[in-house]
């Protein structure tokens, strides 16, 4: 039986940090920024220096909290080569008390489950704009890994995401070919039907 658990028992989840938009020296991950992405994307947006304290460390898991969807993504230093990033308001940052990059991408993994979300919108507020109290996302049960169970989730996970990548591309390929085709055919229907040489 798999075990569940609050996500601040294995973990510290704060919010993100108000941010100087007027840019320079530091970058922030916005809403927009998570959940359609593995890793953070490197083309994050200017802003001013927060302070060393609200700094974004490696494995952090950063989830959105506006919107009718909270997408998940991880952290990872490495790609900003040095160079400060934060979390908006908008952003909760999940830090794991035993931070591990193959936990912190199952748990971002399992965060971005269409049955995950659906549990998720439960605790969403707001009638246009809706909005994921933090409280509510502290108490949030997840699923326990283990760092086989972990490997192997993202593995699946990743195998499941090339799939759709690859499906995704067969069908715009076979409507290029079906336009194609179609094309020809009204090319051929107008210029050559009742036509008398």
């Amino acid at each position: 039986m798999r075990k569940n658990f609050s996500l601040d028992s294995i973990s510290r989840v704060s919010s993100g940090v108000a941010v100087d938009r007027s840019g320079g020296g530091a970058f922030a991950v916005m809403v927009g920024d998570v959940g359609t992405n593995v890793l953070i994307p490197a083309g994050l947006g200017e802003v001013g220096f927060a302070g060393e304290d609200a700094r974004l460390k490696d494995f952090d898991i950063l989830i959105s909290l506006r919107g009718k969807r909270n997408g998940s993504s991880v952290f990872k230093d490495d790609r900003f080569e040095g160079r400060p990033v934060h979390a908006s308001l908008d952003v909760a940052v999940i830090r794991l008390h035993q931070p591990d990059h193959m936990a912190a991408l199952a748990l971002s993994f399992w965060f971005n489950l269409e049955s995950t979300q659906h549990l998720l919108a439960v605790h969403r507020v707001g009638s246009h704009a809706f909005r994921l109290p933090l409280p509510a996302l502290r108490k949030f049960q997840v699923p326990h890994f283990t760092p086989q169970s972990a490997d192997l989730f993202v593995r699946a996970a990743v195998a499941g995401r090339q799939a759709m990548k690859l499906e995704r591309y067969i069908t715009a390929r076979r409507e290029l070919v079906f336009e194609e085709m179609m094309t020809q055919a009204a090319a051929q229907f107008q210029g050559g039907a009742g036509r008398e040489d």
